[in-house]
């Protein structure tokens, strides 16, 4: 799993490069030098939510149709787009690009944006799975 794991995050990392993410200064008008290359929140955010909605979908815990469903379709939702995001940048990269077409460069900026959505949703519908639980 480790191994998968490199490979996945420096797959997002490129891409995300290719894509115009890069150093961000964190506290601007403030200091120099607290910099965070924003590349790094497309493995963070695609592929954490895609194993937290896993967990959510096989967990033995208890929950309702509609928390599993979306769930279910969350997981396999952020998989697919996850193994595509990787041809995409491998693609790229043996073709020698080394900035994203734009519309690749579009997409891949809309995620982090849909996965807080996501895991808004998902996180709101396990609380209330549990708080119907509870006053059960």
């Amino acid at each position: 799993g480790l191994a998968a794991a490199v490979a996945v995050w420096s797959g997002w990392v490129g891409l995300g490069e290719m894509a115009g993410f890069g150093p961000v200064n964190l506290l601007p008008g403030i200091g120099k030098g607290f910099t965070v290359n924003s590349a790094v929140v497309l493995p963070i955010s695609v592929e954490a939510y895609a194993a937290y909605a896993l967990r959510v979908w096989l967990s033995t815990s208890w929950h309702s149709d509609r928390t599993t469903q979306f769930a279910k379709v969350s997981t396999i939702t952020s998989l697919v787009v996850g193994g595509a995001a990787q041809a995409v940048y491998h693609l790229l990269a043996a073709a020698g690009y080394a900035k994203a077409p734009w519309w690749v460069t579009m997409l891949v900026a809309l995620l982090p944006v849909l996965v807080l959505g996501l895991a808004s949703a998902l996180a709101k519908l396990v609380t209330s799975d549990r708080q119907a639980g509870a006053s059960q």
